[in-house]
């Protein structure tokens, strides 16, 4: 497997937590399936990241739900990530990770062959 490229996005959760008062920012943010979790602003700020850190490591800036972050059984994000934006041959690998006020995540753009 090698890395083809890399994002990376940082975002302060009190900017999320005050886009949140915007009644439809969430709908505009999230797509459907990841609105059954809880929605505390740490939580949204992770995805947003996550979804900031995916289009720079595509090198795009894909619609928001062409994004779609959940978690497998362990608990760790996974990226699901429109085919028509997807280079053939990669998947996309992601870490999100939260401190205090702070929401960070990083993409690894690999070749999944």
């Amino acid at each position: 497997m090698s890395v083809k490229n890399i994002g990376l996005d940082v975002v302060e959760v009190k900017r999320i937590a005050n886009a949140m008062l915007k009644p439809r920012f969430v709908e505009k943010i999230l797509h459907q399936d990841e609105r059954v979790a809880p929605l505390d602003p740490a939580h949204v700020a992770g995805r947003w990241a996550a979804k900031e850190a995916i289009a720079k490591a595509l090198g795009t800036k894909p619609r928001w739900h062409d994004v779609i972050i959940t978690n497998d059984h362990s608990g760790a994000p996974v990226a699901h990530v429109a085919p028509d934006r997807m280079p053939p041959g990669t998947k996309v690998m992601l870490s999100i990770s939260h401190e205090r006020n702070i929401a960070a995540a990083v993409a690894l753009l690999v070749e999944s062959r």
